[in-house]
């Protein structure tokens, strides 16, 4: 009995011993499935808050390369900027000599009465306005192009750029306006013209001159006039200019060149700016070098101005009258010879007077320099040229006598619009030359002629006896 109680109680704890253990590995089972799918959670939520480097690298390298191509087409697009407005410079100083040389043409049209010639003139002024026209198109053409989409948003060129194509824009409408104005004018004279009975001599039937130009007078007359009206109010801020070299020069501008300035009470031209000798800001109106320009030429020409800014030019009595009485002024006047030899001469006030006191030297200051002084020696003196004799040689023309246009005398101590020659056997007499620095059998290969305003007001304009000599 004593045996089977105990193995009885041996099985008995045998079985709460099993029933134990089961019980403690369900739960460790329970308890590893519970960390598995926590560990499990764990790395899907780390898989998908991994960062994704390469797909960001990728697209990086995407916004790079088109950044990178935006930058080339912007360069590319202001080179061709650069290139138009260079050509717009050209043009408008190719339509400024044009309207200079048209006042040539219509006072010999109405000298010789030919109205082909002013017929061709419209012509060619009608060409120049589509010219112009076309120049607008190509110019309104790349502005469209300016605008580049990168990424799906717009991207926009430089600011500064745009305002340079809209300042080129509007010079192109005010040639254009220039142009219809000038063709407007030529045809309204001729409108007129023909509808009168023209005076015709007994002789020849030539046209009476007289009464076309004073019709072309009153025609002018009245264009200005619709000009000023259209001009009042307030000035815009593109249409001031410098009046002279000196005050571009001040704007810290340093390169010599080409600029466009406007004196008072006169329409804005175009100038060549010597701004490095001698402290710089000299406005030139007479340069020869090379020979390339003929000046023995009548006083339309010498009035107006002839030549190339850009080569050998005069740019006109008139412009100089204006220049020289808006400030004070003194010249200097370079001059070379075909051996390298140079000198200079340096006047302390120049002032040439209106025409018609002939663009007479009003006012000639004190010498200084190295080529000596042959100027004073025509202080005073009015301008004369072949066709217009101003001189004081009773016996003859000193413009004939000497190849030139100048304010001679009886008749010079130097003819820096004479001739150009390269040895003193060519044009005897009527050479370039400086006598006080090399005589007429030793000429001149180079002469520029140049003023810059001294730190004063308006000149003086002194009398016979007050001036310098």
């Amino acid at each position: 009995m004593f045996c089977y109680k105990m193995w009885k109680c041996y099985l008995l704890m045998l079985l709460y011993l099993f029933s134990t253990a089961m019980t403690k590995k369900e739960l460790i089972r329970d308890n590893l499935e519970d960390i598995s799918l926590e560990e499990s959670d764990a790395r899907v939520h780390y898989k998908k808050n991994m960062p994704t480097t390469i797909s960001r690298s990728a697209k990086s390298d995407a916004i790079v390369e088109k950044f990178v191509e935006t930058l080339i087409s912007s360069e590319r697009y202001l080179k061709m900027v650069e290139i138009i407005e260079r050509k717009l410079t050209l043009l408008d100083a190719t339509f400024h000599e044009r309207t200079n040389s048209i006042l040539k043409y219509l006072t010999e049209i109405l000298k010789l009465g030919k109205p082909s010639q002013a017929d061709a003139l419209e012509n060619t002024l009608v060409t120049v306005r589509n010219d112009l026209d076309k120049v607008k198109q190509f110019l309104a053409e790349h502005l469209e192009k300016l605008h580049i989409i990168v990424d799906g948003s717009e991207f926009h060129g430089n600011t500064a750029i745009d305002l340079r194509l809209s300042v080129l824009e509007n010079n192109i409408k005010k040639i254009v306006t220039g142009v219809e104005s000038v063709v407007s004018t030529i045809s309204q004279v001729k409108n007129r013209q023909t509808s009168r009975t023209c005076s015709r001599s007994e002789s020849g039937g030539v046209i009476d001159t007289i009464s076309l130009i004073n019709e072309f007078r009153r025609t002018l007359h009245e264009q200005k006039m619709k000009k000023c009206e259209c001009k009042s109010g307030r000035v815009d801020r593109s249409e001031r200019y410098p009046t002279d070299c000196h005050e571009i020069h001040m704007q810290g501008f340093n390169v010599s060149g080409i600029y466009k300035v406007k004196p008072d009470d006169m329409e804005p031209f175009y100038v060549l700016c010597d701004l490095t000798t001698a402290g710089g800001g000299w406005t030139v109106f007479q340069n020869r070098f090379d020979g390339s320009q003929d000046f023995f030429k009548g006083w339309t020409d010498y009035k107006h101005g002839f030549g190339n800014l850009a080569g050998e030019f005069w740019l006109g009595l008139e412009k100089i009258n204006y220049l020289t009485n808006q400030k004070l002024y003194e010249l200097r006047i370079e001059m070379e010879t075909q051996h390298g030899q140079d000198a200079y001469a340096g006047y302390s006030v120049f002032t040439v007077g209106p025409e018609h006191e002939a663009y007479r030297i009003s006012t000639l200051g004190s010498y200084y320099g190295t080529a000596g002084d042959s100027l004073s020696y025509h202080a005073g003196q009015k301008f004369s040229t072949l066709d217009i004799d101003n001189d004081e040689w009773k016996d003859g023309s000193c413009a004939m006598e000497h190849g030139g246009a100048w304010w001679y005398k009886e008749c010079d101590k130097s003819n820096l619009n004479g001739k150009y020659s390269m040895s003193a056997d060519e044009h005897r007499g009527q050479s370039v030359y400086w006598i006080s620095f090399k005589d007429p059998n030793s000429p001149l290969t180079k002469s520029k002629m140049m003023i810059r305003p001294l730190p004063t007001s308006k000149p003086i304009n002194f009398n016979e006896s007050n001036r310098v000599m």
